[in-house]
């Protein structure tokens, strides 16, 4: 496989369940008023400068979430909605698929699974190279994996059985065809990520290239342990949103599920907002806590707690590129992240290393020239890709009166 661009795989992948995205961009023309739907953000961003009069929206779970009422909380507990969530997938598709980490996230959607007994046919974990024959994984971008993932699996292997376990590593081939040089949005690897996947190490689009290519003919399912509730106050009402930046490069796929949000029955999300609330109501948070705690990396086991996810551990939990950003080394290398540091130190001493992060810059570079406006900047306003694209926010959805509002009518500052 030489090509690892979502756009050599996504436009391709059908769901016969569900046709329509739960995702997407469009532009709107206000001097024809026409709407123009997009599978890439990018696509979306080029084609509005082409229009004198137009505005780019963000769609997320837009139909899923009409079906509610969002100002009533739903009666079921978190668990008998996590439950019925693995049972709806169970129902629905013939062959099911877990991406699993070791974060909290996944940790739910398995524990969701095999805690009721509900079968999952294969977990799948990406493994990263620089892991290979060395001795302290902590000091590797596979260090989430080694540490978390692995060991959480060994933990419950009695509960899995007829449970494929698959674990993915990319040979040298494969890293040197994903850090190409490409310069072509159509050939970059991870062009089109949102939240952040364009460190210099492997990243899991290339996992899904591979999986999605080389899909099973059976019915299958790719399981995301998907979105974090975002909640924002402002003059005593709460509303929940979503940022398009934060989108999982799974969701490309219409074979995706966030197991968080379902297509059909998104109770166990909105339950998920009314958990967190209720922390905060109990805590006494003030509205800038309530605004920023789920960008707090200090707090993220707190965050994940309240949102009722499975303990995990700790190195699972604080992974943020912005905390472990170093402007001279960006600069110098456009190395940012403790991943993709850990794997340019554990591969820039060898030939191969060197070439793939020739490569690597010379993709970077031109991504941020030819497409500057894209991209995230650091508190001196350098473009920094790896922090992804500006982000466009959703609707958001109010649990007073269970109305949708706008940003702006809701009072939205990023601050």
């Amino acid at each position: 496989m030489s090509d690892f661009s979502f756009r050599s795989w996504a436009p391709g992948i059908v769901n016969p369940h569900y046709s329509a995205r739960s995702v997407y961009w469009t532009v709107f023309n206000h001097e024809t008023n026409v709407s123009t739907e997009f599978l890439f953000k990018h696509d979306a961003l080029t084609f509005k400068k082409t229009l004198p009069h137009a505005t780019l929206y963000f769609h997320w779970f837009e139909d899923a979430f009409a079906r509610l009422n969002v100002s009533v909380e739903p009666l079921q507990t978190h668990a008998e909605l996590c439950r019925q969530r693995a049972q709806e997938l169970r129902n629905t598709y013939g062959y099911l698929r877990l991406w699993f980490s070791g974060g909290a996230d996944s940790q739910t959607a398995l524990d969701s699974f095999v805690n009721n007994n509900i079968h999952l046919d294969e977990i799948i974990l990406t493994q990263y190279p620089d892991n290979v024959n060395n001795i302290n994984p902590a000091e590797t971008s596979d260090r989430e994996n080694a540490i978390a993932a692995l060991p959480a699996l060994q933990q419950i292997k009695h509960k899995l059985t007829g449970t494929k376990v698959t674990l993915l590593r990319p040979g040298v081939d494969d890293i040197s065809q994903w850090f190409n040089g490409a310069t072509d949005p159509d050939k970059i690897s991870g062009f089109d990520s949102l939240d952040g996947n364009l460190s210099f190490n492997m990243e899991l689009g290339w996992a899904l290239g591979v999986k999605l290519k080389n899909a099973p003919p059976t019915d299958f399912c790719d399981i995301l342990g998907g979105s974090k509730v975002r909640l924002w106050k402002n003059k005593n009402k709460w509303y929940f949103y979503f940022i398009d930046s934060a989108i999982h490069d799974a969701m490309f796929s219409l074979r995706t599920e966030d197991f968080f949000v379902s297509r059909t029955i998104p109770d166990l999300y909105l339950k998920t907002a009314y958990m967190l609330r209720q922390f905060h109501t109990n805590s006494n948070s003030t509205d800038v806590y309530v605004n920023n705690l789920h960008k707090t990396t200090l707090l993220a086991k707190i965050y994940n707690a309240a949102m009722g996810r499975s303990s995990v551990h700790d190195v699972a939990a604080f992974k943020w590129y912005r905390d472990t950003y170093n402007p001279d080394i960006w600069n110098k290398h456009l190395i940012s992240g403790w991943n993709s540091t850990y794997f340019y130190k554990n591969v820039i001493t060898s030939a191969e290393g060197q070439q793939w992060h020739k490569n690597f810059k010379t993709t970077m570079t031109a991504m941020i020239q030819e497409h500057s406006d894209e991209w995230n900047t650091d508190q001196f306003g350098n473009i920094v890709a790896v922090f992804g694209r500006k982000g466009h926010l959703s609707k958001f959805y109010c649990l007073n009166d269970g109305k949708t509002y706008n940003s702006e009518d809701a009072g939205w500052s990023d601050s």
